[in-house]
């Protein structure tokens, strides 16, 4: 049996990839996946992520809330999103280009997954 223990983001495991964690662009082969991209990241309120180049065209991306609240807004039909509660997400198919705003601290997990 084989069992591995750490921390994200400490020394051992420092923040490389902007709080992605798993995907085919880490390094550290216990990370690497070419078919799956996992995020664990914290935002303090105030925080804005302007929309940015699609990376991983034809990927499905969902957004899941632990705490928090967090605004999402698709830029190409000006839809806009809240997540306030445990276990709020939002799912879009690929190459939706949209901002990210923490409305409170907040912790969310965005997995990304080929379509």
């Amino acid at each position: 049996m084989s069992v591995t223990t750490g921390k994200l983001f400490d020394q051992a495991h420092p923040d490389l990839y902007k709080k992605w964690v798993i995907g085919d662009f880490i390094k550290d082969p216990m990370f690497q996946s070419e078919h799956f991209e996992f995020k664990f990241q914290h935002g303090d309120k105030g925080h804005f992520r302007e929309p940015k180049e699609v990376l991983n065209p034809g990927c499905r991306t969902m957004c899941v809330l632990v705490h928090g609240k967090v605004r999402i807004k698709f830029i190409d039909t000006d839809s806009e999103y809240f997540i306030e509660s445990q276990g709020d997400y939002v799912i879009w198919e690929p190459d939706e280009p949209h901002e990210f705003e923490f409305l409170s601290n907040a912790l969310v997990i965005t997995l990304r997954w080929n379509k």
